[in-house]
């Protein structure tokens, strides 16, 4: 029996949440069963990373949601493709995609990767974005949750969804402490003895790295050594530094552009931060918990799925640049003793988020999907 073709489709060919979520599990579905085809909307180090991989990935460029010139064009790649069912990563996707699989008559799964009616926008477009999110979950076969969090969201708001909860999840074992070696300390300056606090994400308003930076002097008062790096790039990326200089601690933080090589940066440093305004559960985050980091989070649904303060890492308010700096001080008060922190985070990741689960759950609702066709 031939596998059957998926086509999974994203937004954006860069690298993010959803990104590296799609691309985790295509490269590790079973190929006798599942023949996994992509659909990108943009170019990107995703995309290449797709192709050097030997998964056929195409690119139909659009940055606009509801890209209606575009689905005959989708529509006819379903058809050439043989696609025997269609597998959409996110809001955007889901309405560049949905539509053009219906008049394909193959039938669809959207995860969502986040609803669009999230923190931060007015009134108006959460209303607007509630009716997309609707219609997405009424049209698609399978809607699927990463969190318990985004589950009760979606169904309060999208009642007529049929929901699955599926974990974020990430491979613990390429992000193993003992297996990762890493040089970046001596390519970058570090001594071996430097305290390093970091924050590795996108700077972007959901991340909110204006709070890291906000609580770096509150710990040079009682940490004047301290070193804090930033991970990353984005819109927020030239006012991050500019508030650096605002504060006079540009000599104390470092900025980098995104890094390939994630597993590395988070071997050399001590202490994983994302001060994110909303999340599902982020798969940087279980990154750094699996790498046995000492991790830092908001209190924030999602985050506080995996994360528990006191337990496996440290939670503190959105926006508290106070409470940050005092969980950033635990952090350091705890240094040398913190293994039995970092080891229950690399455990929960292990138990209740890795890998394997999330592609044996999703290949079982493919499954599903299929005998109800």
């Amino acid at each position: 029996m031939k596998p059957l073709r998926v086509l999974h489709t994203i937004r954006q060919g860069s690298v993010g949440g959803g990104e590296t979520y799609l691309y985790n599990l295509v490269k590790s579905l079973d190929r006798s069963r599942f023949e996994p085809v992509v659909l990108s909307f943009t170019e990107g180090e995703m995309v290449d990373r797709l192709r050097s991989q030997g998964i056929t990935t195409h690119v139909i460029y659009t940055e606009k949601p509801f890209a209606v010139h575009l689905y005959t064009k989708v529509k006819k790649l379903i058809i050439d493709e043989k696609i025997d069912f269609v597998h959409i990563h996110g809001t955007r996707a889901a309405t560049n995609t949905l539509i053009p699989a219906r008049m394909a008559g193959v039938p669809a799964i959207y995860t969502v990767h986040g609803w669009s009616f999230h923190t931060g926008n007015n009134k108006l477009v959460t209303w607007s974005r509630i009716l997309s999110e609707k219609f997405i979950t009424r049209f698609a076969d399978q809607t699927v949750c990463g969190s318990e969090a985004d589950l009760t969201e979606g169904r309060k708001h999208c009642p007529a969804g049929r929901y699955n909860l599926i974990h974020n999840s990430i491979d613990s074992n390429s992000f193993n402490p003992e297996v990762v070696t890493s040089s970046f300390r001596e390519e970058n300056g570090y001594s071996s003895g430097d305290f390093i606090v970091s924050f590795i994400a996108r700077m972007t308003f959901q991340k909110d790295p204006q709070t890291f930076i906000r609580a770096i002097p509150l710990v040079l008062k009682s940490v004047p050594d301290a070193k804090f790096l930033m991970v990353g790039d984005g819109e927020l990326k030239e006012e991050a530094m500019a508030l650096a200089v605002e504060l006079k601690i540009e000599q104390n933080i470092r900025f980098l552009p995104f890094s390939k090589n994630v597993k590395e940066v988070l071997k050399a440093v001590d202490v994983f931060v994302l001060p994110s305004l909303w999340e599902v559960i982020p798969l940087a985050l279980l990154e750094a918990m699996a790498m046995k980091k000492l991790c830092i989070g908001t209190d924030i649904p999602g985050t506080t799925e995996a994360l528990k303060d006191g337990v496996n890492g440290f939670l503190f308010k959105t926006g508290n640049e106070k409470e940050l700096a005092e969980k950033m001080l635990a952090a350091y008060a705890v240094r040398d003793s913190r293994e039995l922190l970092t080891s229950s985070a690399r455990k929960t990741v292990t138990e209740h988020f890795d890998l394997k689960q999330l592609v044996r759950k999703n290949q079982a609702l493919y499954a599903k999907l299929l005998s109800q066709a």
